[in-house]
């Protein structure tokens, strides 16, 4: 249906289905090119609700959320990326969570015909990894 901010979505959605992509090594160019390509996939998807994503960062962990109005939409979503189902923490409906490496990260680009250069996907790969040496 549509893509929503964040805030908007959590007030005209209280109670929705959560897809949760734990990030283990956060940077901000990764992170807003994880939170992209996320919404390149679900858009892809062509959700039947509204949806919206979010980079979530609480005490050690870092997160891309992506919320979905429609259960079938986040199962959609989620099975694509191989997310495990987990009990719903009382704010949600259902969750699902995966980890955002960079394995998935190279995933998600085939998945959404990323039009990146090999040179470009280096580069960001490296961000990663260098900045888990710092």
């Amino acid at each position: 249906m549509a893509r929503l901010d964040w805030t908007t979505f959590l007030a005209t959605h209280p109670q929705a289905h959560l897809l949760a992509g734990h990030v283990p090594e956060p940077n901000a160019a990764v992170l807003k090119r994880l939170r992209r390509l996320m919404q390149a996939l679900i858009d892809g998807e062509a959700p039947a609700g509204d949806y919206a994503t979010a980079i979530v960062r609480r005490r050690d962990i870092t997160e891309i959320q992506c919320g979905f109005a429609d259960r079938s939409d986040a199962e959609r979503v989620g099975a694509r990326l191989r997310a495990k189902s987990v009990p719903p923490s009382g704010e949600w409906l259902s969750e699902r969570i995966l980890r955002l490496d960079e394995r998935t990260e190279v995933a998600l680009e085939d998945t959404t015909g990323g039009a990146k250069t090999a040179g470009a996907k280096r580069t960001a790969r490296h961000a990663l990894a260098d900045h888990g040496r710092a």
